[in-house]
Order: C-alpha cells, then structure tokens, then sequence
C-alpha cells in the first residue's frame, strides 16, 4: 500500500502538501499538517471488516485534498455538497469574487462585522 505519510526525500514538509487526488502543492499556511480548504482524513476511517476496503487494523494513512479537488468530489457526489452547505470554508487573498458556492468571507467596517456567504452559482457574494 502506498504510505502516505512519508514524502520523498527534500520535500517541503513545512507550507505544501502533495494532494492526492491531482498531485498539485497543496498550501498548509492557517494549521501545519492540514491542507488550506481542502480535506485531509484518514483513509482507514472508510475501511472496515466486509466493506470496500478491510483496514482497521492498519497504520494511519492520511490523505489530502487541495480546495479544487474537494469540490470536484462534491460535484461527482451533489448530496454530499448539500450536506455541506454553503458558507463551509473561509476566503483568503483577493475577494472579488468567491473561489466557490461553498465560501464565506468576513468584512469589517469600523466596529461593524458583516459576513457574506458565496452564491449557489459561486459567482458573487450576498450577506448571511
């Protein structure tokens, strides 16, 4: 089985993660060892005894998912996405526009908190 928690030798460990589903850099900026709005979990939690996969009792084998890996899985699985809902991961870096359906941003003006969640289209914001 292909361990993914050793990374090849002179990798950087400490800003990026290799995603799994694409094997693009992942960014890992907000929290060290989990992927800026994307998924990382184990994929031992998916096995058990008589199901697709049959691992309890193996080592943690964790994998990541970059943010646009993420959402082509909620897309191939749309009842996921809707239990996810919008509003679910924070925008970072220029906010014009939403990276997608599923983001949300924070305004401050003076001491007033506004927060917008991203449209069903992804294409604009609209205030929670």
């Amino acid at each position: 089985m292909f361990d993914t928690n050793n990374y090849p030798i002179n990798y950087p460990q400490h800003g990026f993660h290799v995603c799994h589903g694409c094997g693009s850099m992942a960014p890992h900026h907000a929290q060290k060892n989990l992927s800026d709005n994307g998924w990382t979990f184990d994929l031992n939690n998916f096995g058990y005894y008589g199901g697709f996969t049959d691992s309890p009792e193996h080592e943690s084998e964790r994998v990541r998912l970059c943010h646009d890996c993420v959402l082509k899985f909620v897309e191939t699985f749309p009842l996921l996405g809707m239990f996810i809902g919008s509003g679910c991961h924070s925008m970072y870096g220029p906010n014009e526009k939403p990276c997608c359906k599923y983001a949300w941003k924070l305004d401050s003006i003076e001491n007033n908190h506004i927060t917008w969640i991203a449209t069903e289209d992804g294409q604009s914001w609209t205030m929670l």
